[in-house]
C-alpha cells in the first residue's frame, strides 16, 4: 500500500479532478491549491502574490556578493511549500498535486503519477472546463505546461513526464476519470 501519491499533470489533462476523486475514494487528504493558501498564511502574503509565483523557476544571479541573501521570492515560496508538504506527510494518507511533491517525498513510499493527454483533448478542456476564451486557450495551455516543466526539472533534476521518473503515466484522453481513479486506487493498494 502506498501512503503517498503524487500527481504531476499537463494543463487541461484533468489531473486535479482525478486527484480529488482519488483522495476521496482512498480516504486520503488532498493537497493542491490548499498548499498555496497555507503558504500565504505562513509567509504573510496575499493569495495573488503566492499564486503568481507558485511553481515558478527562480532566476539565480551569476555573481554573488558575500553576506547578501539572494534567495528569491519564488525560492522562499517553494521552500515554504516543501515544508508544508513534509509536515503533511508526517501522517500517511495523502495525495499531492504538483509542486514537485514526488521529489520532496523521494525518501517515502510514494506512487509517482504523471497525467497527460493529447493537445486536442486538453484544448477542449481548457475552453470548456477551465473557461479560457477559445482564442487564448492554446496559449494558456502552453504557458502552464512550460512553467510546470521548468519548475519540475529545476527542483527534481528529472525530466517532466519521463518514464524514468514516474511510476505511471496516464493519458486521460483515452479513459474516463472514474476508470483512471479505479486504476490508481488499485495501484495505490498494491
Amino acid at each position: 500500500m502506498y501512503d503517498y501519491i503524487t500527481i504531476e499533470r499537463k494543463y487541461g489533462s484533468g489531473g486535479h479532478e482525478i486527484a480529488k476523486k482519488l483522495a476521496k475514494k482512498l480516504g486520503y487528504r488532498l493537497y493542491d491549491r490548499g498548499v498555496v493558501e497555507q503558504t500565504c498564511k505562513k509567509m504573510g502574503l496575499s493569495y495573488e502574490e503566492v499564486a503568481n509565483m507558485d511553481e515558478q523557476t527562480p532566476i539565480k544571479p551569476i555573481f554573488k556578493t558575500p553576506g547578501i541573501d539572494y534567495t528569491t521570492l519564488a525560492e522562499k515560496i517553494y521552500n515554504t511549500e516543501a515544508d508544508i508538504i513534509k509536515e503533511a506527510a508526517k501522517e500517511p494518507g495523502c495525495v499531492f498535486v504538483g509542486r514537485c511533491a514526488s521529489e520532496i517525498l523521494k525518501d517515502k513510499k510514494c506512487l509517482k503519477v504523471f497525467i497527460t493527454a493529447d493537445d486536442g483533448y486538453r484544448l477542449d478542456r481548457s475552453i470548456n472546463v477551465e473557461n479560457n476564451p477559445s482564442d487564448k486557450a492554446d496559449e494558456v495551455m502552453k504557458k502552464f505546461d512550460k512553467k510546470r516543466e521548468k519548475f519540475f526539472t529545476s527542483h527534481s533534476g528529472g525530466k517532466w513526464g519521463s518514464p524514468e521518473y514516474f511510476d505511471l503515466i496516464i493519458n486521460s484522453a483515452n479513459m474516463d476519470e472514474d476508470s483512471i481513479v479505479a486504476m490508481l486506487e488499485g495501484a495505490a493498494k498494491a
